[in-house]
């Protein structure tokens, strides 16, 4: 009877911490609200999960980082600001495969400083996988708003849209103008254009694109093999 009991007791508070986080995301309180017409799964397979030493591990961290909050935020020392600490435990419960409250802690960070791309490229990260890919889209595009300075940012946009938004090609082409003003004739932006165009069947494009990387990195066959696989389909 009380295992019963138990049972229906903690389906309840699972139940409500459920409909919590829904409205949470839903709500706008949250600096990346979940996109309408997105449904995030807030399960996700974490690195850790089902192995009971390294779930310890991350759980004693996450209490470790938790009593760092409010320290020195100068950020010029070795303690940690509130908005890495945040950014620290997101990761944390990602590992454990805890996407609610991966999310609520990025969120945590990216209100703390809207102006550092860090969290809002986890955000979109995170909304990637949950499966949210509006909600991703815009995470994402925040990154590179707050630091477009920042490669990284870019290039996570760039192979989140020509993978999930390839067909966009006006939105697509945009986000690769940006990258592009700021980084030039960086090798990994032309070959995610590269691989963009022949994805998207512009095998001529393609083929310039390839030629291009090939006069500007150490090619040890595979860019020249492409390009005559992309020729023979012409």
């Amino acid at each position: 009877m009380n295992t019963n009991k138990n049972l229906l007791v903690a389906l309840a508070l699972a139940l409500a911490l459920i409909a919590a986080v829904w409205l949470f995301a839903r709500d706008g309180s949250h600096p990346l609200p979940i996109a309408e017409g997105d449904t995030a799964s807030w399960d996700l397979q974490g690195t850790y999960e089902g192995n009971a030493e390294l779930e310890a591990r991350a759980k004693n961290e996450i209490a470790r980082l938790e009593g760092l909050f409010g320290g020195d935020q100068s950020g010029k020392d070795d303690d940690p600001t509130d908005y890495i600490l945040n950014v620290s435990i997101a990761n944390q419960y990602e590992l454990l495969g805890d996407g609610a409250k991966a999310y609520e802690y990025l969120g945590r960070a990216a209100r703390i400083d809207p102006g550092t791309g860090l969290a809002w490229r986890n955000l979109g990260s995170l909304a990637e996988r949950l499966g949210a890919f509006a909600t991703a889209r815009i995470g994402y595009a925040k990154a590179v708003e707050a630091q477009p300075q920042i490669a990284e940012y870019h290039l996570a946009r760039l192979a989140f849209l020509t993978k999930h938004f390839a067909g966009e090609t006006s939105a697509v082409e945009a986000a690769f103008g940006e990258a592009e003003a700021q980084f030039g004739d960086a090798p990994e932006i032309i070959q995610l254009k590269a691989q963009w165009h022949a994805g998207t069947g512009r095998i001529a494009e393609a083929i310039a694109a390839w030629e291009r990387l090939k006069a500007l990195v150490e090619d040890d066959g595979a860019i020249e093999r492409e390009i005559a696989r992309l020729r023979a389909l012409l």
